[in-house]
């Protein structure tokens, strides 16, 4: 790949000898007392090559930090054996083969001790593996700080988790602590740019954040311009308003300028910048920029930002290495270096100022022409400098800067509102890490919001249906100059919102359309869900809302917060009113059984004994009298007679229990229809909740015709026509779902009843559009609502609904029927009663002295139960 950098490069306009001697004529500007001191002019020469693009911000930055380094450390410390020669060469920074031919000239025709830059890792990647051929240190200027080691490969990222990737696992955690479910990230399409979706997707997956409608744009076309604003155009009609920003400093000031042109840096947006345009934002940035439009490098609009640059950003988030420890030494050598070259002294341009501060000392210890010792020696720097910014190449070859910072841009100032770092995570103060009142939180202080708001971005647009059928679930009140929502369902959103892991004040309900589906096949609700979602950018929509399985393919739903099933609602039919309750308790079959009985006993007393007793010819009817029975002169007589007073006690028992509790529970409540079968045969209407969909269960589950369905609009016309039947123009059942026919039968019960079959349904739940991340949250939220009982209830109540909702109360045909007894029930006395009746006659036969004592005895008894 070098040989064939090196062939490439002979068919170029420079020569390298060319370009050796304009980096020749680019050599750092004598220092100040330089030629004052005999001293300094015994000092050893080491020289040191720089590649950079002074076209850039930061290159030209980067440059004027080391050139005052050099200026500084030579001033104060003229007693040096060595003195660092910068051999500054400008290469344009997407010039990787220009880069490596220099880098090659500086190492074998200049002889550099090492080589400052690149800012480009595609040509740091060459420029490295040069360096580590002919032993001479390469510290490269990456955004993220000074390295010695080369830049991972457009491979090796995919499985970075290093120092590449912290700031984007910091962004992560900003985003997830203030509640965003998804971002669209905007790039550019270089290998700087390339970076960020394989870090981004290592660390979003792990927190549920989706990427939506990554973005990227070439830096380098025929029409920047017009590539940036159709990119605009296309970002504004998206419903996300999230933007992650990851550009270099000119392309990212041109992108940031045309989106305040189209209004897209006010109220409803965020804007999070990564590390390099983090460094712009500074508060005393008021230079000059390079706005560039086209391929030819030489059209440039340039101006001079009045309020500066950061006014573009207002309130935009962002993080940068925490830079905290500023020392007085820095801000006086910060307003010169803005003196002296009309831009501001960044973390950035003190890091290159460091780089050669560490190189200085370096070769002061190891002396030239010694690149393998040189390059250890720069490895195990470790100061703090007279800034106040902590250098370091002991992780890894990197500049450590693991600890970041979160700033919020308002006005000229920068606030900064949080802390991160691998260790602690994202906290308020990195500086009270450990205190009790910080450790371990997850959040960041309230920033202000681009339009000077402290609503966080975006403003959800919670859907509310305003069907008002039944009021009690969700109502939308639109009477007064102000829209009122309230309900069950408004109550449980309220209820989950103030429990979700992530502050959610900005939001909105929004009404909407009353049922239009009159005009289309389709049921309402399937209507809002498939097409209001979209055409409306809701975010999300609340109510009595039931997960149905055709609905899940435009909609993710939560967990649901009411239980429901689809059941049938008939008129009671009370079969124990009338004259006849007296002949209730016991059934028909029975009545003529005990007749039977009663009656075949009194003509076998009679056949066997009617002649016997002058009392009983002349009163037959005192046959079942306890005091007349000693006078049977037949003993088998006697015993029948005992046999059936036994029956007609125990008789007149359960009859009297039966008929105090038929008294006592009231009238039976009987439905006039027990299922969906018996109305299909016989052709009667049906009704069902107006846009329900529900309609489509009856024709195509339950096989119902459409002729016979009928369409009602709440719990009054429910009453109406299930009173006047299909006779009158009404109906004879109403199929609907639990939760309101519960609320139905609160006020009609007496009147109705529920029976037949259930059929489950998903339960009432809230809608989102698909795969947005809010969607855990809340259903986290919902069953800690729901599972706390009695604030439950207290909502419940609240919402005037009928305690029993809660648990859908369910009440069939036998729930309070007291039943009248049939011959069955007495099915276990008739095998005894026989066996008995068998066993006296036998002993009859066989010995009439001991059935008589048995007679006697049972009268007795008989009439001691009588007596008492």
């Amino acid at each position: 790949m070098m040989a064939d950098l090196q062939r490439s490069s002979k068919a170029r306009i420079l020569s390298p000898s060319l370009l050796l001697l304009l980096c020749l004529s680019l050599t750092t500007r004598p220092s100040m007392a330089a030629a004052t001191d005999d001293q300094k002019e015994t000092r050893i020469s080491v020289k040191v090559g720089v590649i950079l693009d002074l076209t850039s911000a930061l290159g030209l930055l980067a440059n004027n930090s080391i050139t005052l380094a050099v200026e500084d450390i030579y001033s104060v410390h003229n007693d040096t054996a060595t003195k660092i020669d910068l051999i500054v060469c400008n290469i344009s920074q997407n010039d990787v083969v220009s880069a490596a031919d220099q880098a090659l000239d500086l190492i074998e025709k200049v002889k550099v001790q090492a080589i400052l830059g690149p800012q480009n890792s595609e040509q740091a990647r060459f420029i490295v593996k040069l360096g580590e051929k002919h032993e001479v240190p390469v510290i490269w200027f990456p955004i993220t700080g000074p390295s010695l080691s080369p830049p991972p490969s457009p491979s090796s990222i995919y499985s970075d988790h290093g120092l590449n990737c912290l700031q984007f696992r910091a962004i992560a955690d900003v985003i997830k602590a203030l509640g965003w479910q998804s971002i669209v990230p905007i790039y550019e399409e270089t290998e700087y740019g390339s970076h960020l979706i394989p870090c981004l997707t290592n660390v979003f997956k792990e927190m549920g954040i989706r990427m939506a409608n990554v973005t990227s744009i070439r830096p380098i076309t025929s029409d920047l311009d017009g590539t940036i604003n159709n990119t605009l155009d296309d970002l504004k009609s998206m419903r996300s308003r999230i933007y992650l920003v990851h550009m270099n400093m000119d392309l990212g000031t041109t992108f940031i300028r045309s989106a305040q042109i189209k209004d897209m840096m006010g109220e409803g947006y965020a804007w999070i910048l990564t590390q390099e345009l983090s460094s712009l934002t500074d508060p005393k940035v008021n230079i000059q920029r390079k706005l560039y439009h086209d391929l030819s490098w030489q059209n440039y609009t340039y101006f001079t930002d009045p309020v500066r640059l950061k006014r573009f950003m207002q309130g935009a988030l962002g993080v940068r290495p925490m830079d905290s420890n500023k020392t007085d030494f820095r801000r006086q050598r910060e307003g010169n270096f803005s003196d002296r070259f009309k831009r501001t002294l960044t973390i950035y341009g003190w890091w290159a100022y460091h780089t050669i501060e560490a190189l200085a000392k370096a070769v002061e210890k190891t002396g030239p022409g010694k690149g393998s010792i040189l390059r250890k020696e720069i490895l195990a720097t470790n100061f703090t400098g007279l800034s106040g910014v902590n250098f370091s190449f002991s992780t890894k070859g990197q500049l450590d800067q693991s600890v970041l910072e979160v700033y919020n841009v308002i006005g000229d100032r920068e606030r900064i509102i949080g802390a991160w770092s691998p260790e602690t995570g994202l906290v308020q103060n990195y500086s009270k890490v450990g205190d009790d009142e910080t450790s371990g939180e997850y959040k960041l202080l309230d920033p202000l919001w681009p339009g000077d708001t402290m609503d966080k971005p975006p403003k959800l647009r919670i859907g509310v249906p305003r069907t008002n059928s039944f009021p009690e679930l969700v109502n939308v009140d639109n009477s007064s100059n102000k829209t009122k929502f309230d309900g069950f369902a408004i109550n449980v959103f309220l209820k989950a919102v103030d429990i979700l892991p992530f502050p959610l004040k900005n939001y909105e309900f929004v009404p909407l359309p009353i049922d239009e589906s009159s005009n289309t096949t389709m049921p309402y609700y399937d209507y809002i869900l498939c097409s209001e979602t979209e055409d409306k950018e809701l975010d999300a929509i609340i109510g009595d809302v039931t997960i149905v399985a055709n609905r899940t393919r435009c909609v993710d739903f939560t967990l649901p917060y009411l239980d429901s099933s689809v059941v049938m609602v008939v008129r009671v039919n009370n079969a124990t009113t009338g004259r006849g309750i007296l002949f209730k308790p016991f059934h028909w079959s029975l009545w003529l059984i005990l007749g039977g009985i009663f009656v075949g006993a009194t003509i076998m007393i009679i056949m066997l004994d009617g002649n016997k007793t002058e009392e009983f010819r002349f009163n037959p009817f005192l046959v079942y009298k306890m005091d007349t029975m000693e006078s049977f002169a037949s003993n088998t007589a006697g015993w029948l007679v005992v046999l059936t007073t036994f029956l007609f006690i125990l008789v007149l028992q359960v009859y009297t229990a039966n008929l105090t509790s038929i008294l006592t529970e009231g009238k039976e409540r009987v439905p006039s229809f027990k299922d969906e079968n018996e109305i299909k045969s016989s052709n009667l209407m049906v009704g069902y909740q107006r846009g329900s969909w529900v309609r489509g269960l009856l024709i195509e589950q339950v096989g119902f015709n459409e002729s016979q369905l009928k369409d009602l609009g709440g719990r009054e016309e429910y009453d109406k026509a299930l009173s006047d039947g299909t006779r009158k123009g009404g109906v004879d059942a109403i199929f609907d779902e639990t939760p309101y026919l519960t609320i139905f039968l609160s006020r009609y019960k007496s009147r109705f009843m529920m029976t037949g079959p259930i059929y489950k349904t998903g339960g009432f739940a809230f809608a989102f559009p698909k795969k947005l991340g809010l969607v855990l949250h809340f259903s986290n939220a919902i069953l800690n609502v729901t599972q706390d009982v009695e604030p439950f209830r207290v909502l419940v109540a609240k919402s005037s609904l009928p305690t029993s909702i809660e648990d859908l109360e369910f009440e069939d045909q036998n729930e309070i029927e007291t039943s009248s007894l049939s011959i069955t029930n007495f099915g276990g006395l008739y095998p005894v009663l026989l066996s008995v009746a068998a066993l006296l006659l036998g002993l009859s036969i066989l010995n009439p002295r001991v059935i008589e004592w048995l007679r006697k005895k049972m009268v007795s008894i008989l009439c001691s139960i009588r007596k008492a």
